[in-house]
């Protein structure tokens, strides 16, 4: 199957198997190796990457989701591209000021999860405990999440008035 997607901000013809993973199509075809499949489907949730906005687990997407029914290459964004961010940037700061952090293993799929929260504004802590649930790592509690995302949508309101 002929896949067109755009990845981090790069587009990208490849032939793959309809039924592959995204999962392994970002570890196997691109290199990526930001994405941890280490459960190969099985949802530890250390695999999230946001398709057009909205956080998934790449290890559940086949690459025939990718092209169906689109007009336009569907936008993958990985922790790579994530990192270059401000808002990273951003989330980083907060672990320092809260003096939390999640693991190595987790981060990267944590940070996906973050920025999807911090993006779309303030939230209840069970909702974005609900959020999380998907990442079975156990490094963070819930309430350690609660705390990361409300400091640093703290921290960007701040420096955002600080512009004005």
């Amino acid at each position: 199957m002929r896949l067109e997607i755009n990845i981090d901000g790069k587009l990208y013809t490849l032939d793959v198997s309809s039924d592959k993973p995204l999962s392994l199509l970002l570890q196997e075809d691109l290199d990526n190796q930001s994405v941890n499949a280490h459960c190969r489907g099985k949802n530890c949730g250390l695999c999230a990457v946001q398709i057009d906005g909205t956080p998934v687990l790449s290890c559940m997407v086949p690459a025939f989701e990718l092209n169906k029914g689109r007009e336009s290459y569907s936008k993958v964004v990985t922790f790579d591209s994530l990192q270059d961010e401000k808002i990273y940037k951003d989330i980083k700061r907060t672990y320092d000021v809260l003096g939390i952090r999640p693991c190595e293993d987790c981060e990267a799929s944590r940070a996906i999860l973050y920025e999807f929260l911090i993006r779309n504004g303030e939230l209840s802590p069970e909702e974005i405990s609900r959020e999380l649930s998907i990442i079975k790592c156990s490094c963070l509690t819930p309430e350690d999440d609660a705390r990361i995302v409300a400091k640093t949508i703290e921290v960007r309101r701040r420096r955002n008035a600080r512009k004005s």
